[in-house]
């Protein structure tokens, strides 16, 4: 059963990158969010204003809850991987203890 199933020796390793996609989309997030908080203050509320607004806001609001879904769904995976690796290595600890003992 061992053959079976090994851990990788670099499993963390390879949930690594993750962290700074999830960095990257963070920063991303914040730049968003300062780029609605503009557009929200800019082209007035007259009538071009209210045009710009229509045509702006709900694509722009899209694009946040869309980055956001990304972005927890990343945390996931890095949270999960970083488990799994965990685990395994917990797994091949105590195997290698309960071996001994024999």
């Amino acid at each position: 059963m061992a053959d079976d199933l090994r851990v990788l020796s670099d499993l963390k390793s390879k949930f690594a990158h993750y962290d700074d996609y999830q960095r990257c989309l963070a920063d991303l997030g914040k730049a968003i969010l300062e780029i609605n908080r503009i557009n929200k203050e800019s082209a007035g509320k007259d009538e071009i204003g209210t045009t710009y607004h229509d045509q702006v806001d709900k694509p722009t609001e899209n694009l946040t809850e869309t980055l956001s879904y990304v972005t927890k769904r990343l945390g996931t995976v890095v949270e999960a991987g970083n488990d799994t690796s965990d685990i395994m290595d917990r797994s091949d600890e105590e195997a290698g203890s309960r071996a001994d003992g024999f």
